[in-house]
């Protein structure tokens, strides 16, 4: 099995990878009005991510 510190560095990178896939699917649009919709999804992404990243680090400290 994985020690602690090998589980923190998984967390840390799936969760890299989720923002980094979906701030890539979002993409940068030409249009105003859109650009500000994806601006505020990816301030829900990152909030998200940290919510988690929150909780994981808590239950990482527990085990």
């Amino acid at each position: 099995m994985f020690n602690k510190l090998e589980i923190l560095i998984i967390i840390i990178a799936i969760l890299l990878a989720f923002y980094f896939v979906i701030s890539l699917g979002a993409g940068k649009s030409k249009n105003l009005n859109s650009s500000a919709k994806i601006g505020r999804y990816l301030f829900g992404v990152r909030i998200l991510i940290g919510i988690i990243a929150i909780v994981s680090l808590i239950f990482w400290l527990l085990m």
